[in-house]
Protein backbone atom coordinates (compact mmCIF):
# COMPACT_ATOMS: atom_id res chain seq x y z
CA UNK A 1 0.00 0.00 0.00
CA UNK A 2 1.41 3.34 -1.02
CA UNK A 3 1.60 6.27 1.34
CA UNK A 4 -0.61 9.02 -0.01
CA UNK A 5 0.42 12.69 0.02
CA UNK A 6 -2.22 13.31 2.61
CA UNK A 7 -0.74 10.66 4.91
CA UNK A 8 2.76 12.07 4.36
CA UNK A 9 1.47 15.46 5.48
CA UNK A 10 0.19 13.87 8.65
CA UNK A 11 3.63 12.48 9.55
CA UNK A 12 5.35 15.73 8.64
CA UNK A 13 2.93 17.58 10.92
CA UNK A 14 3.64 15.12 13.76
CA UNK A 15 7.40 15.57 13.29
CA UNK A 16 7.15 19.35 13.29
CA UNK A 17 5.17 19.24 16.53
CA UNK A 18 7.35 16.61 18.17
CA UNK A 19 10.75 18.11 17.27
CA UNK A 20 10.32 21.34 19.26
CA UNK A 21 9.37 19.28 22.32
CA UNK A 22 12.52 17.12 22.04
CA UNK A 23 14.69 20.11 21.21
CA UNK A 24 13.32 22.17 24.12
CA UNK A 25 13.84 19.33 26.57
CA UNK A 26 17.45 18.66 25.58
CA UNK A 27 18.42 22.33 25.32
CA UNK A 28 16.98 22.97 28.77
CA UNK A 29 18.86 20.06 30.32
CA UNK A 30 22.08 21.11 28.64
CA UNK A 31 21.65 24.69 29.84
CA UNK A 32 21.14 23.54 33.40
CA UNK A 33 24.27 21.40 33.42
CA UNK A 34 26.49 24.02 31.93
CA UNK A 35 25.39 27.18 33.74
CA UNK A 36 23.06 26.48 36.65
CA UNK A 37 24.86 26.66 40.00
CA UNK A 38 22.62 25.31 42.74
CA UNK A 39 23.93 24.10 46.09
CA UNK A 40 22.21 21.27 47.97
CA UNK A 41 19.92 22.27 50.79
CA UNK A 42 21.30 21.49 54.23
CA UNK A 43 18.69 19.74 56.33
CA UNK A 44 20.64 18.44 59.30
CA UNK A 45 22.10 20.60 62.04
CA UNK A 46 25.74 21.46 61.37
CA UNK A 47 27.49 23.69 63.95
CA UNK A 48 24.01 24.63 65.16
CA UNK A 49 22.95 25.82 61.68
CA UNK A 50 20.46 24.07 59.38
CA UNK A 51 17.69 24.46 56.81
CA UNK A 52 19.49 27.02 54.68
CA UNK A 53 19.87 26.83 50.94
CA UNK A 54 22.71 28.49 49.01
CA UNK A 55 21.15 29.39 45.68
CA UNK A 56 23.84 31.51 44.00
CA UNK A 57 27.26 33.01 44.78
CA UNK A 58 29.72 35.62 43.54
CA UNK A 59 33.42 35.85 44.36
CA UNK A 60 35.05 39.27 44.48
CA UNK A 61 38.48 40.76 44.89
CA UNK A 62 38.19 43.69 47.29
CA UNK A 63 41.07 46.19 47.48
CA UNK A 64 41.00 48.82 50.25
CA UNK A 65 43.32 51.85 50.16
CA UNK A 66 43.30 54.60 52.77
CA UNK A 67 45.64 57.59 53.00
CA UNK A 68 45.59 60.55 55.40
CA UNK A 69 47.98 63.50 55.03
CA UNK A 70 48.35 66.03 57.83
CA UNK A 71 48.40 69.67 56.64
CA UNK A 72 49.00 71.99 59.61
CA UNK A 73 50.83 71.93 62.95
CA UNK A 74 50.93 68.62 64.82
CA UNK A 75 48.09 66.13 64.50
CA UNK A 76 47.33 63.18 66.79
CA UNK A 77 45.11 60.59 65.15
CA UNK A 78 43.40 57.42 66.25
CA UNK A 79 42.23 54.97 63.61
CA UNK A 80 39.91 51.99 63.74
CA UNK A 81 39.16 49.89 60.65
CA UNK A 82 36.58 47.11 60.59
CA UNK A 83 37.55 43.94 58.76
CA UNK A 84 35.36 42.07 56.31
CA UNK A 85 35.24 38.94 58.46
CA UNK A 86 34.52 35.40 57.39
CA UNK A 87 30.98 34.50 58.43
CA UNK A 88 30.69 30.71 58.33
CA UNK A 89 29.20 27.97 60.54
CA UNK A 90 32.64 26.59 61.50
CA UNK A 91 34.24 29.97 62.21
CA UNK A 92 35.13 30.62 65.88
CA UNK A 93 34.12 34.26 65.33
CA UNK A 94 30.64 33.65 63.94
CA UNK A 95 28.83 31.04 66.01
CA UNK A 96 25.56 29.72 64.54
CA UNK A 97 26.05 31.74 61.35
CA UNK A 98 25.34 30.35 57.86
CA UNK A 99 28.02 30.94 55.18
CA UNK A 100 26.96 34.48 54.33
CA UNK A 101 30.49 35.72 53.65
CA UNK A 102 33.57 33.60 52.93
CA UNK A 103 36.49 35.98 53.35
CA UNK A 104 40.24 35.58 52.94
CA UNK A 105 42.50 38.50 53.87
CA UNK A 106 45.45 38.25 51.47
CA UNK A 107 47.19 41.50 52.40
CA UNK A 108 47.00 43.82 55.39
CA UNK A 109 49.50 46.67 55.70
CA UNK A 110 49.91 49.86 57.75
CA UNK A 111 52.69 52.34 57.03
CA UNK A 112 53.53 55.99 57.59
CA UNK A 113 55.14 58.49 59.91
CA UNK A 114 55.32 58.08 63.69
CA UNK A 115 52.96 55.15 64.12
CA UNK A 116 52.40 54.05 67.71
CA UNK A 117 50.18 51.65 69.64
CA UNK A 118 49.33 49.55 66.60
CA UNK A 119 46.87 46.70 67.31
CA UNK A 120 46.29 44.22 64.50
CA UNK A 121 43.22 42.02 64.41
CA UNK A 122 41.62 42.68 67.82
CA UNK A 123 38.01 41.73 68.55
CA UNK A 124 35.14 43.33 70.42
CA UNK A 125 32.51 41.50 72.49
CA UNK A 126 30.48 40.78 69.34
CA UNK A 127 33.56 39.20 67.68
CA UNK A 128 33.93 41.92 65.09
CA UNK A 129 37.58 42.28 64.08
CA UNK A 130 39.39 45.62 63.86
CA UNK A 131 42.80 47.00 63.03
CA UNK A 132 43.56 50.00 65.27
CA UNK A 133 46.54 52.34 65.33
CA UNK A 134 47.54 55.82 66.42
CA UNK A 135 49.73 58.32 64.60
CA UNK A 136 51.32 61.67 65.45
CA UNK A 137 51.93 63.64 62.26
CA UNK A 138 53.72 66.82 61.28
CA UNK A 139 52.94 68.86 58.16
CA UNK A 140 52.77 66.76 54.97
CA UNK A 141 53.36 63.51 56.84
CA UNK A 142 50.90 60.72 56.19
CA UNK A 143 49.70 57.25 57.09
CA UNK A 144 48.36 54.59 54.75
CA UNK A 145 46.28 51.49 55.32
CA UNK A 146 45.88 48.83 52.60
CA UNK A 147 43.99 45.56 52.46
CA UNK A 148 43.24 42.98 49.77
CA UNK A 149 40.55 40.34 50.20
CA UNK A 150 39.03 37.53 48.20
CA UNK A 151 35.42 37.31 49.30
CA UNK A 152 32.60 35.01 48.25
CA UNK A 153 29.11 36.29 48.98
CA UNK A 154 26.43 33.61 49.01
CA UNK A 155 22.76 34.18 48.28
CA UNK A 156 20.99 32.22 51.01
CA UNK A 157 17.39 31.56 51.88
CA UNK A 158 15.62 29.51 54.52
CA UNK A 159 12.59 27.56 53.36
CA UNK A 160 9.92 25.36 54.92
CA UNK A 161 11.19 25.32 58.49
CA UNK A 162 8.96 22.95 60.42
CA UNK A 163 8.00 23.85 63.97
CA UNK A 164 9.54 20.60 65.25
CA UNK A 165 12.93 21.58 63.80
CA UNK A 166 13.22 24.73 65.93
CA UNK A 167 15.02 24.20 69.23
CA UNK A 168 14.31 25.70 72.64
CA UNK A 169 15.80 29.03 73.70
CA UNK A 170 18.20 29.08 76.62
CA UNK A 171 17.87 32.53 78.18
CA UNK A 172 21.11 32.05 80.13
CA UNK A 173 23.06 31.80 76.88
CA UNK A 174 25.50 34.62 76.02
CA UNK A 175 23.38 35.34 72.95
CA UNK A 176 20.61 36.74 75.17
CA UNK A 177 23.03 38.94 77.06
CA UNK A 178 24.34 40.42 73.81
CA UNK A 179 21.28 40.49 71.57
CA UNK A 180 18.16 40.42 73.74
CA UNK A 181 18.96 42.78 76.61
CA UNK A 182 17.23 45.82 78.07
CA UNK A 183 20.24 48.11 78.28
CA UNK A 184 21.39 48.65 74.70
CA UNK A 185 20.78 52.21 73.42
CA UNK A 186 18.25 52.73 70.60
CA UNK A 187 16.50 49.37 71.16
CA UNK A 188 13.84 50.38 73.68
CA UNK A 189 12.36 46.95 74.36
CA UNK A 190 10.95 48.09 77.73
CA UNK A 191 8.83 50.85 76.14
CA UNK A 192 5.10 50.27 76.67
CA UNK A 193 4.05 51.46 73.20
CA UNK A 194 6.53 49.17 71.49
CA UNK A 195 5.60 46.23 73.74
CA UNK A 196 1.91 46.65 72.94
CA UNK A 197 2.65 47.00 69.24
CA UNK A 198 4.85 43.90 69.14
CA UNK A 199 2.24 41.82 70.96
CA UNK A 200 -0.49 43.03 68.59
CA UNK A 201 1.47 41.93 65.50
CA UNK A 202 2.13 38.31 66.48
CA UNK A 203 -0.09 35.51 67.71
CA UNK A 204 0.37 33.67 71.01
CA UNK A 205 0.86 30.35 69.25
CA UNK A 206 3.34 31.59 66.63
CA UNK A 207 6.80 30.06 66.55
CA UNK A 208 9.85 32.39 66.22
CA UNK A 209 9.90 32.15 62.42
CA UNK A 210 6.23 33.04 62.13
CA UNK A 211 6.67 35.94 64.56
CA UNK A 212 9.66 37.24 62.61
CA UNK A 213 7.75 37.11 59.32
CA UNK A 214 4.79 39.05 60.73
CA UNK A 215 7.08 41.66 62.28
CA UNK A 216 9.14 42.02 59.10
CA UNK A 217 6.00 42.52 57.02
CA UNK A 218 4.59 45.01 59.51
CA UNK A 219 7.77 47.13 59.72
CA UNK A 220 8.13 47.24 55.93
CA UNK A 221 4.53 48.39 55.57
CA UNK A 222 4.48 50.77 58.54
CA UNK A 223 7.62 52.85 57.96
CA UNK A 224 8.12 55.26 55.08
CA UNK A 225 11.63 55.24 53.69
CA UNK A 226 13.41 58.59 54.08
CA UNK A 227 16.83 58.92 52.49
CA UNK A 228 17.50 62.24 54.24
CA UNK A 229 17.71 60.98 57.80
CA UNK A 230 20.55 62.37 59.97
CA UNK A 231 23.79 60.38 60.30
CA UNK A 232 23.23 60.12 64.04
CA UNK A 233 21.20 57.06 65.04
CA UNK A 234 17.69 57.91 66.30
CA UNK A 235 16.58 54.46 67.44
CA UNK A 236 13.50 52.25 67.30
CA UNK A 237 11.11 54.38 69.36
CA UNK A 238 11.80 57.56 67.37
CA UNK A 239 11.34 55.65 64.11
CA UNK A 240 8.08 54.22 65.43
CA UNK A 241 6.76 57.63 66.47
CA UNK A 242 7.87 59.38 63.28
CA UNK A 243 6.76 56.45 61.09
CA UNK A 244 9.81 56.94 58.89
CA UNK A 245 13.49 56.13 58.64
CA UNK A 246 16.28 54.82 56.49
CA UNK A 247 17.74 51.31 56.53
CA UNK A 248 19.08 51.73 60.07
CA UNK A 249 15.70 52.74 61.51
CA UNK A 250 13.93 49.91 59.66
CA UNK A 251 16.44 47.51 61.20
CA UNK A 252 16.32 49.01 64.70
CA UNK A 253 12.53 48.81 64.85
CA UNK A 254 12.39 45.20 63.64
CA UNK A 255 15.14 44.19 66.07
CA UNK A 256 13.33 45.80 69.02
CA UNK A 257 9.97 44.23 68.20
CA UNK A 258 11.70 40.83 67.95
CA UNK A 259 13.53 41.26 71.25
CA UNK A 260 10.24 42.09 72.96
CA UNK A 261 9.11 38.61 71.88
CA UNK A 262 12.21 37.10 73.48
CA UNK A 263 13.90 36.51 70.11
CA UNK A 264 17.59 37.52 69.97
CA UNK A 265 18.19 39.91 67.08
CA UNK A 266 21.04 42.12 65.91
CA UNK A 267 21.91 44.72 63.31
CA UNK A 268 24.38 44.04 60.51
CA UNK A 269 26.09 46.98 58.81
CA UNK A 270 28.20 47.07 55.69
CA UNK A 271 28.11 48.36 52.14
CA UNK A 272 26.53 47.44 48.82
CA UNK A 273 27.88 47.25 45.30
CA UNK A 274 24.43 48.29 44.10
CA UNK A 275 21.09 49.31 45.62
CA UNK A 276 19.28 47.56 42.76
CA UNK A 277 18.28 44.01 43.84
CA UNK A 278 18.22 42.87 40.20
CA UNK A 279 21.97 43.54 39.71
CA UNK A 280 23.76 40.46 38.35
CA UNK A 281 27.55 40.71 38.64
CA UNK A 282 29.58 39.19 35.82
CA UNK A 283 33.23 38.22 35.75
CA UNK A 284 35.33 41.32 35.12
CA UNK A 285 32.74 43.81 36.41
CA UNK A 286 34.27 46.45 38.69
CA UNK A 287 32.93 49.02 41.13
CA UNK A 288 34.94 51.80 42.75
CA UNK A 289 33.84 53.68 45.86
CA UNK A 290 35.49 56.71 47.38
CA UNK A 291 35.14 58.71 50.60
CA UNK A 292 36.85 62.02 51.28
CA UNK A 293 36.05 65.32 52.99
CA UNK A 294 33.80 66.55 50.19
CA UNK A 295 32.39 63.47 48.49
CA UNK A 296 31.26 59.91 49.01
CA UNK A 297 29.57 57.35 46.80
CA UNK A 298 29.77 54.52 49.35
CA UNK A 299 26.46 52.67 49.61
CA UNK A 300 26.30 52.04 53.34
CA UNK A 301 23.49 49.72 54.39
CA UNK A 302 22.01 47.99 57.43
CA UNK A 303 19.90 44.85 57.77
CA UNK A 304 19.11 42.36 60.55
CA UNK A 305 19.67 38.81 61.75
CA UNK A 306 17.51 36.99 64.28
CA UNK A 307 18.34 33.75 66.05
CA UNK A 308 16.34 30.52 66.09
CA UNK A 309 17.81 27.50 67.98
CA UNK A 310 19.00 24.65 65.73
CA UNK A 311 18.44 26.90 62.70
CA UNK A 312 20.97 29.66 63.38
CA UNK A 313 21.16 33.37 62.59
CA UNK A 314 18.55 34.10 59.91
CA UNK A 315 18.93 37.25 57.85
CA UNK A 316 16.22 39.67 56.70
CA UNK A 317 16.25 43.08 55.08
CA UNK A 318 13.08 44.96 56.17
CA UNK A 319 14.03 47.97 54.02
CA UNK A 320 14.36 46.09 50.73
CA UNK A 321 11.39 43.95 51.74
CA UNK A 322 9.21 46.90 50.78
CA UNK A 323 9.70 46.06 47.10
CA UNK A 324 11.16 42.52 46.94
CA UNK A 325 10.80 39.53 49.26
CA UNK A 326 13.78 39.75 51.63
CA UNK A 327 12.38 37.75 54.53
CA UNK A 328 14.68 34.89 55.56
CA UNK A 329 17.00 35.51 52.64
CA UNK A 330 20.01 37.53 51.56
CA UNK A 331 21.78 38.26 48.28
CA UNK A 332 25.33 38.46 46.89
CA UNK A 333 25.40 42.28 46.69
CA UNK A 334 26.33 43.26 50.28
CA UNK A 335 29.55 43.10 52.27
CA UNK A 336 29.29 42.50 56.03
CA UNK A 337 31.44 44.80 58.20
CA UNK A 338 29.94 44.92 61.67
CA UNK A 339 27.36 43.01 63.71
CA UNK A 340 25.88 43.78 67.10
CA UNK A 341 25.78 47.13 68.83
CA UNK A 342 26.07 50.45 67.10
CA UNK A 343 29.56 51.14 65.85
CA UNK A 344 31.45 53.90 67.64
CA UNK A 345 35.00 55.23 67.88
CA UNK A 346 36.56 55.53 71.35
CA UNK A 347 37.20 57.92 72.96
CA UNK A 348 34.53 59.78 70.99
CA UNK A 349 31.01 59.24 72.32
CA UNK A 350 29.44 59.65 68.90
CA UNK A 351 27.44 56.59 67.90
CA UNK A 352 27.02 56.13 64.16
CA UNK A 353 24.22 54.24 62.46
CA UNK A 354 26.70 52.88 59.90
CA UNK A 355 29.73 50.74 60.70
CA UNK A 356 32.10 53.29 59.23
CA UNK A 357 35.46 51.60 58.58
CA UNK A 358 37.45 54.83 58.46
CA UNK A 359 39.11 56.79 61.26
CA UNK A 360 37.21 57.96 64.30
CA UNK A 361 38.98 60.51 66.44
CA UNK A 362 41.37 63.27 65.42
CA UNK A 363 43.03 66.16 67.22
CA UNK A 364 44.57 67.55 64.04
CA UNK A 365 42.81 70.55 62.54
CA UNK A 366 43.67 70.29 58.85
CA UNK A 367 44.13 67.09 56.88
CA UNK A 368 43.34 65.46 53.56
CA UNK A 369 42.18 61.87 53.32
CA UNK A 370 41.00 59.39 50.74
CA UNK A 371 39.35 56.05 51.40
CA UNK A 372 38.96 53.92 48.29
CA UNK A 373 37.43 50.50 47.75
CA UNK A 374 37.76 48.72 44.40
CA UNK A 375 35.66 45.61 43.89
CA UNK A 376 36.21 43.21 40.97
CA UNK A 377 34.19 40.09 40.15
CA UNK A 378 36.49 37.08 39.76
CA UNK A 379 33.83 34.35 39.67
CA UNK A 380 30.08 34.51 39.14
CA UNK A 381 27.85 31.48 39.70
CA UNK A 382 24.37 32.76 38.96
CA UNK A 383 21.24 31.24 37.55
CA UNK A 384 21.14 32.12 33.82
CA UNK A 385 18.82 35.03 33.11
CA UNK A 386 17.59 33.45 29.88
CA UNK A 387 16.72 30.06 31.34
CA UNK A 388 13.12 29.03 31.95
CA UNK A 389 12.20 27.91 35.47
CA UNK A 390 11.71 24.15 35.57
CA UNK A 391 7.98 24.37 36.24
CA UNK A 392 7.56 26.56 33.12
CA UNK A 393 9.42 24.00 30.99
CA UNK A 394 7.28 21.16 32.36
CA UNK A 395 4.12 23.16 31.71
CA UNK A 396 5.11 23.94 28.09
CA UNK A 397 6.19 20.36 27.33
CA UNK A 398 3.05 18.90 28.87
CA UNK A 399 0.86 21.30 26.91
CA UNK A 400 2.56 20.44 23.63
CA UNK A 401 2.25 16.71 24.30
CA UNK A 402 -1.47 17.09 24.98
CA UNK A 403 -1.93 19.06 21.75
CA UNK A 404 0.08 16.46 19.83
CA UNK A 405 -2.02 13.58 21.17
CA UNK A 406 -5.21 15.42 20.31
CA UNK A 407 -4.00 15.98 16.74
CA UNK A 408 -3.01 12.29 16.38
CA UNK A 409 -6.45 11.20 17.57
CA UNK A 410 -8.14 13.58 15.13
CA UNK A 411 -5.96 12.38 12.25
CA UNK A 412 -6.72 8.75 13.02
CA UNK A 413 -10.42 9.47 13.05
CA UNK A 414 -10.02 11.16 9.67
CA UNK A 415 -8.19 8.12 8.29
CA UNK A 416 -10.99 5.82 9.43
CA UNK A 417 -13.52 7.89 7.51
CA UNK A 418 -11.42 7.64 4.29
CA UNK A 419 -11.61 3.81 4.10
CA UNK A 420 -13.85 2.71 1.16
CA UNK A 421 -15.22 -0.86 0.88
CA UNK A 422 -15.63 -2.50 -2.53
Amino acid sequence: MKLSMKNKSKYILIYLLLFPIINLSFSTMSLGRSKLYIYPQISSTDYGVSNYNITQSVTYEVVVNFTLTHKSGIGNYRFKFARLNTRMPNSPLTQYCPPYQESELNFNGISGNTLNQTIIGHNDEFNNTYDSFNASLFVDENVTFDQTYEITLNAIDFQDIDNTEIGIYNSSDKIFELYCNYSEPYYERDNTALINRSNSIVGPGDNPIEKAEKICNWVSNYLTYNDNMPDQEIGALAAYNQQQGDCSEFSSLMITLLRIQGIPARKVTGFLISNDPSTRPKVGNTWEFNVNQLYTNMLGHAWIEYYAPNIGWITCDPTWHQSVNYFNKIDFLRFNLNVGANFFFPPSSTISEFGNPIFGYMEGDIFDYDYNVKITVVESNLTPEDSFPLFVVIFIVTGLVVILLAIIILLRRGSTKEIVSY
